[in-house]
């Protein structure tokens, strides 16, 4: 043997590239040192350890399965194989890479398949970091642009119903969830709190009437999670098919203390790792959610503002007109009456120039009360300034409407108390009653004020704390 064929056969032995020969049947014919480095069977001077044994001793299961369906047919098929990807376990029993190349040949009547096998444990591991790390970019992308779609709904809602539908939306798509349910508590013009709610929640679990005082987002990833967080809904929740959820509450933070306005509910089918990105997805939601609802409620009080008279809280005269013109239309169209009265007061001037601005602001707020009070859900009352007010009535006849003008003027002359005890006050009314009639024209909400304003002078002109009705168009 030359001394180049030897220096050949000494550099192929001790390569860190894995070089043996296999029969049809897995069994290791000949390998070269680096082999049983490679798979961590004895040193590199380990003789002839590895001969006779099979190659599939090493292989993991998925490889094994491979090897046997899929790479033998193959090289047996087409005589070569190149670029396989296989795993085995070493003799510490660590999983290893390994990219496998194959010819196979025909020696002394058999065949023989000649392997390289390159270790590509370090390249495995990367590019399985690479797959998770292009992963978690496709979702945060795909939260980012979620969050943005959300951002863009929320700026232009035109309501707490778009706030709600567009939160429920974003959370759905955020989270893959099996229900979601949004609940907030608003407060608009004069009247209380109340919870609004959308989405829809597991059948059988029911809400709280109101949010959880809790500023903290609950989060429970599995059935043992929630036993030990809800204990009291544990049982509904079991017995819909629960098995994670996630509670995220809209908070607003004034100085050191935090209110609840709301929560964002998710509830998946099975158990979640819910990892925190996720998390912080519907806290972000949360946060947008807050400042939107802020927005909505100034927006509710200038609209409130602006529509009603600031001392009584009753609606001005365009909210009024507003709502007679709907009225108008309504009786149009399905022929049910509607009547119109002025209220000019009797007697305020004299309180007001004797006692004082406040005590003729008081005297206002308690006729406003009183005219709430004699009038009927669905009726309006409206002040229009000083001393003139108005109410719409439907579903009233010209002696209904008449019998009413009289309890309104009866209500007013009731006794006053307090600093304007003793003070007279009563009111001059002027009525109209309108039907709709086949061919007549039906009267603006302008038209019909301006007609209770003229009946309303009448009353006055005969001698005040009277009433005047008048059929509108008769």
């Amino acid at each position: 043997m030359s001394d180049a064929t030897a220096e050949s056969l000494d550099l192929l032995e001790h390569t860190p590239v894995a070089v043996f020969t296999l029969g049809v049947d897995g069994t290791i014919l000949a390998h070269n040192a680096g082999m049983q480095v490679w798979l961590g069977e004895g040193g590199p001077d380990g003789g002839d350890g590895l001969r006779g044994r099979n190659i599939v001793e090493w292989l993991t299961a998925a490889s094994r399965m491979l090897y046997e369906t899929q790479v033998i047919p193959r090289l047996l098929e087409r005589g070569r194989l190149r670029e396989v990807m296989l795993e085995i376990r070493d003799g510490a029993g660590e999983r290893r890479a390994a990219l496998v190349n194959a010819e196979l040949r025909h020696v002394d009547g058999r065949s023989v398949a000649y392997v390289a096998a390159v270790e590509t444990t370090a390249r495995a591991a990367f590019e399985k970091e690479l797959v998770a790390a292009r992963r978690e970019t496709e979702l945060a992308h795909r939260r980012l642009v979620l969050l943005q779609d959300a951002t863009s709904a929320l700026a232009v809602a035109n309501g707490l119903d778009d706030l709600g539908e567009t939160l429920v939306s974003a959370a759905s798509r955020a989270m893959s969830t099996a229900w979601t349910a949004v609940r907030l508590v608003h407060t608009s013009g004069q009247a209380g709190a109340e919870v609004r709610r959308w989405g829809d929640h597991p059948p059988g679990v029911l809400l709280d009437a109101r949010p959880a005082a809790s500023a903290q987002q609950l989060v429970c990833r599995d059935v043992e999670q929630i036993a030990l967080a809800a204990p009291q809904d544990a049982a509904a929740l079991q017995a819909s098919g629960i098995e994670a959820l996630v509670t995220t509450p809209i908070v607003r933070t004034m100085g050191e203390r935090t209110v609840v306005l709301g929560e964002i509910h998710c509830w998946f089918r099975r158990a979640r790792s819910l990892e925190a990105d996720e998390l912080e997805s519907l806290r972000a939601l949360a946060a947008q959610a807050e400042r939107v609802v802020d927005h909505l409620r100034l927006r509710d009080q200038l609209q409130h503002h602006a529509l009603h008279d600031s001392l009584t809280g009753l609606p001005n005269r365009v909210l009024f007109e507003q709502r007679l013109q709907r009225i108008l239309e309504r009786t149009e169209h399905d022929g049910v009456p509607c009547a119109v009265l002025f209220l000019d007061l009797d007697g305020f001037k004299g309180i007001n120039d004797r006692l004082g601005h406040g005590v003729g602001d008081e005297v206002l707020r308690i006729v406003a009360d009183r005219l709430r009070r004699v009038c009927r859900v669905g009726d309006t009352v409206a002040r229009l300034g000083g001393d003139e007010f108005l109410i719409t009535a439907s579903g009233m006849d010209d002696a209904e409407t008449t019998r009413f003008a009289e309890r309104v003027r009866s209500v007013v002359r009731e006794p006053l108390d307090g600093p304007a005890a003793g003070s007279p006050l009563s009111a001059s009314v002027g009525a109209v009653h309108w039907r709709a009639d086949v061919g007549r024209v039906p009267p603006s909400a302008e038209d019909v004020v301006a007609a209770a304003d003229a009946a309303m002078y009448r009353a006055k002109r005969a001698g005040k704390d009277g009433v005047q009705v008048d059929v509108l168009g008769g």
